[in-house]
């Protein structure tokens, strides 16, 4: 049997123009592409540290390619694919393989959020193993970072208002409904726009985020990026 902990990361694949579109305007294609490829190669790895005490995967929008995809950790990593619908939708399908293959506790992270700490993720499997049904990590812009589950509380995604700042809040307000415990752990920020890029600036001047993020901070001292942080 394998792990009972699943650690999912959710990113789409690094593709010009089909990535993080809100910073386009700030970065441009090229800039935007190269920070969510060091983004991905970040979230990769943090997710890969927690191997073998977790069973890991990667829930994409499509298959690899090696052309694009050489420099990434993925050898021997489970790729999933999210397939239609809106995020609620695509998490439905992912919770709800996860506990089908035997996951006492699965973790969902995203690819956005390139220094959320190790502890917050250790902290949320705790909180599920000591018998919460739920678990969330809050954003600071209204919606959350981590989403974990016991087993798949589709009631949790379902009639959220996906993409605005009361995500969160309607989550917890789905669990009260549903009668689901939902614990809290420590918050974080995810980077969407001009204030969650300079958040992530400021973030990386601290040597563990430095070490945690490190693709994402060579990209970011890079002479092309002076002229926006």
């Amino acid at each position: 049997m394998g792990p009972m902990r699943h650690l999912l990361l959710f990113g789409r694949r690094a593709r010009a123009g089909r990535v993080k579109t809100r910073l386009l305007p700030l970065l441009g294609v090229d800039r935007t592409l190269a920070l969510y490829q060091a983004w991905l190669a970040d979230q990769l790895a943090f997710v890969r540290s927690f191997e073998p005490g977790a069973s890991v995967e990667w829930w994409a929008d499509g298959d690899l390619d090696p052309a694009l995809d050489a420099g990434l950790p993925v050898r021997d990593l489970a790729l999933r694919l999210q397939g239609s619908g809106d995020l609620g939708e695509r998490l439905e399908v992912a919770f709800t393989a996860s506990a089908r293959a035997g996951a006492a506790a699965t973790v969902v992270v995203g690819a956005d959020s390139p220094t959320l700490p190790a502890a917050t993720v250790d902290h949320a499997f705790e909180r599920l193993e000591r018998g919460a049904e739920a678990v969330l990590a809050p954003a600071e812009d209204g919606g959350y970072v981590l989403l974990g589950m016991r087993g798949p509380r589709l009631e949790l995604l379902r009639g959220i208002p996906w993409g605005g700042s009361d995500v969160a809040e309607a989550t917890r307000a789905a669990a009260r409904t549903a009668g689901v415990s939902l614990a809290e752990v420590e918050g974080w920020f995810d980077v969407d726009d001009a204030a969650g890029l300079a958040r992530l600036v400021a973030d990386l001047e601290r040597p563990a985020a430095a070490r945690r993020a490190p693709e994402t901070r060579r990209v970011l001292l890079d002479s092309a990026f002076r002229d926006v942080i």
